[in-house]
């Protein structure tokens, strides 16, 4: 990154004093390459893609245009700040905005408006470059997640010099802790998901490099790049797509909101061919397509932990180990220790044919998610028996009446059940997952206790075996071991019912993953994961946790 800083400046501090631009106001002195400001390395990699929220509602039109739902045009100036104006001014005020329905009117306010100043100052500084020049997108996303951005009202885009982190004032950060994004995603880099976001009222984060012809543009639609000799290979820069329309241009454009003021461009704005924008305009540093989009969030108030209106079924996932069966013979074979418990007021019932899954998915791509072991409640074997066929699952028949659980229902007396699985061939970071009701047949008061954790941080697995080091297999598997005991409050709810921590705020959140999976299975594809399962799936078997 060092280096990458060095070499910014050093192209900045050439070309500052020669490329002036003119404009149709005399007064106006027009961006110099010194307003740009995003290092183009993010890694795109550890960023989850987005499955939730931005997905189609149907068919797209042929235009769509958020750009007068955005905050007046803004105008970075000659500092590096884009990135932050980019996240803080356009996006996180424009989302906002959206989410409360505001007028025009209102924004232009700079109480709706959120303080590119404020975000780039709370970076750390280590991830900045000095005299307000530069950074990444993943570090101003964190920031406006971690501690959110004061408003233009409380912040004005005013007095920038240094930049340094030591100048936030503590006002700043009070009104910041209101104002934060609930998560941020990368979207993949196709035409279709961008402009499904866009139809879907959510403009789009974009990174770009750009070409001399970017810097002097004034209208129409760029539909290639002149040339690098002025700007140099690295002049990165952020902006948000705010809107695209298939009858501009040959080809169809994407329109985008700069910072550079409205003396720049098409009113502020620039229209980008869409072949050029997949195949060269957006870029990163490593050659990725740099898109985000992010969820807006409320203020700092704590969630209900602890809900009351438990009528109706009300299943609650719980596991107190899951630990490995080692042997050079079998060197994926594992036990889990579980049960799964009625906190509701009505029998959870075979006949309603509900399922307990034990699932894993990649940690930065829920897409990639398959079965692990399932057991099905249904009615087609006799009432209150179970069996255990050579298809990786248990077929159930059995109710679970109210303040009761599934182990005491099987084992009367007992208070724990295991089940033997084998993980599948698996290469990456992932996370397992024991899952109630995942088809949602149960309307229950509180969702999130379906969910339970066997892993409480991506879990790196290599053909299906995962080392908690880099020792000898035998004696180095990964087991997660429940500190937590089984009481009524825990079950309730804990942090295993969730892959947000505070090591890994960005994870997938459970309402994310839940809500995934009802698609999913709408669509047919989990059903097709099940019937894929029963072919190739070992055998499985409940039985009484032993003593």
């Amino acid at each position: 990154m060092k280096k990458t800083l060095l070499l910014l400046a050093a192209v900045f501090s050439t070309f500052t004093a020669t490329l002036v631009f003119t404009s149709c106001d005399p007064a106006v002195v027009e961006p110099t390459l010194n307003a740009l400001g995003y290092f183009g390395e993010d890694n795109l990699d550890t960023v989850p893609v987005n499955v939730s929220f931005g997905n189609p509602t149907g068919s797209l039109p042929s235009s769509v245009d958020l750009t007068p739902k955005f905050p007046p045009v803004g105008n970075q100036g000659q500092y590096g700040t884009c990135v932050a104006w980019a996240v803080a001014y356009n996006y996180k005020s424009t989302i906002d905005g959206i989410s409360k329905g505001l007028s025009a009117s209102e924004m232009a306010s700079p109480s709706r408006q959120f303080s590119p100043k404020d975000l780039f100052t709370a970076i750390p500084d280590v991830y900045k470059g000095p005299n307000c020049n530069g950074t990444n997108f993943s570090y101003a996303l964190n920031v406006a997640q971690d501690r959110g951005i004061a408003t233009m009202a409380t912040v004005p885009y005013t007095g920038l010099s240094s930049c340094s982190q030591s100048t936030v004032q503590s006002n700043w950060t009070t009104e910041a802790n209101q104002y934060k994004i609930k998560s941020w995603r990368k979207i993949t880099g196709s035409l279709d998901a961008i402009k499904q976001n866009l139809a879907n009222n959510i403009p789009v984060i974009l990174g770009a490099k750009l070409a001399d012809n970017f810097m002097s543009y004034s209208g129409g639609v760029i539909s290639s790049a002149s040339g690098y000799n002025q700007v140099g290979m690295h002049a990165y820069h952020a902006m948000v797509i705010g809107g695209y329309d298939d009858n501009k241009g040959p080809n169809g454009a994407f329109k985008i909101v700069n910072t550079w003021g409205t003396n720049w461009g098409s009113s502020g704005h620039v229209w980008v061919d869409y072949n050029f924008f997949m195949n060269e305009f957006c870029r990163d540093g490593s050659g990725e397509k740099p898109l985000f989009i992010a969820e807006t969030a409320g203020g700092t108030a704590p969630p209900n932990n602890n809900p009351t209106n438990n009528t109706g079924v009300d299943l609650a996932a719980w596991a107190s180990w899951d630990v490995s069966n080692y042997s050079a013979a079998t060197p994926t074979e594992r036990v889990i220790n579980f049960n799964l418990y009625n906190i509701g007021t009505v029998a959870a019932k075979p006949s309603s044919n509900w399922s307990l899954y034990y699932i894993y998915y990649n940690a930065y791509d829920a897409n990639d998610y398959d079965i692990i072991f399932y057991d099905e409640f249904n009615t087609t074997i006799p009432a209150n028996t179970f069996d255990c066929p050579t298809d990786y699952s248990c077929v159930i028949n059995y109710s679970i009446p109210a303040k009761d659980n599934l182990a005491n229902v099987l084992f009367p007396n007992e208070t724990a059940l295991e089940q033997t699985y084998y993980m599948p061939n698996i290469t990456g970071e992932y996370y397992l997952v024991l899952y109630a009701d995942p088809e949602d047949v149960f309307a229950e008061a509180e969702e999130m206790n379906n969910i339970f954790y066997t892993t409480d941080y991506p879990k790196s697995f290599t053909n299906g075996y995962s080392a908690r080091t880099s020792q000898p297999f035998a004696n180095n598997t990964f087991a997660f071991k429940n500190p937590l005991s089984p009481s009524m409050e825990n079950i309730k709810q804990n942090r295993f019912n969730s892959a947000v921590t505070p090591a890994h705020k960005n994870a997938y959140r459970p309402d994310e993953i839940r809500n995934f999976l009802k698609r999913e299975k709408l669509s047919g594809r989990f059903d097709e994961k099940v019937r894929r399962a029963k072919k190739t799936l070992p055998p499985s078997q409940i039985r009484a946790a032993r003593k």
